[in-house]
């Protein structure tokens, strides 16, 4: 019925109207085109809220504060979080840097970047804490597996001897 009705209203405009009216139509097929091929706009971005650090250490380990001697050399080299050798500092008139640990974790602190902390279990911390506060550490490929702890072979160890006469 409207079909038939548009085909009687056609019918009564002059060859001029006709030619307008198809151009409109014509002119409203690109637009009509990309409003159906367009996609939607992407929905507002969230913002992830950072977590804190805490919240990502894994049950049986904990961050421990550690100073890095070399921080300025790690700043263009580190990124938030990697891979390292630590070695204790060695003191201006004794012997050089010894090995501490191999393949440790290490984090830079979110509030201050020149600050890191390392990841290693809760048993190993009195190895760490041992061996002092300020540490060199050397940057390692991530995909290393495995914190592994140096003995100091300097430990003189104790002997017990069994024997009669």
């Amino acid at each position: 019925m409207i079909l038939a009705r548009a085909k009687a209203w056609l019918a009564t405009l002059d060859w001029e109207k006709k030619v307008m009216l198809y151009a409109g139509v014509l002119a409203l097929f690109p637009l009509l085109a990309y409003a159906v091929n367009s996609t939607p706009p992407p929905p507002p971005a969230t913002r992830h809220q950072p977590r804190d650090v805490d919240t990502l250490i894994p049950k049986g380990f904990v961050l421990v504060p550690i100073e890095v001697q070399n921080y300025e050399a790690l700043d263009s080299i580190l990124g938030r979080f990697g891979l390292v050798d630590l070695f204790q500092a060695g003191a201006d008139n004794g012997p050089g840097q010894r090995l501490v640990a191999r393949n440790v974790r290490i984090l830079r602190a979110p509030q201050n970047p020149t600050h890191f902390a390392i990841l290693i279990a809760e048993d190993e911390v009195p190895r760490v804490l041992k061996s002092g506060g300020l540490f060199t550490v050397i940057v390692k490929r991530p995909d290393q597996v495995g914190t592994e702890f140096v003995k100091n072979p300097n430990l003189k160890r104790k002997k017990i001897v069994y024997g009669g006469s």
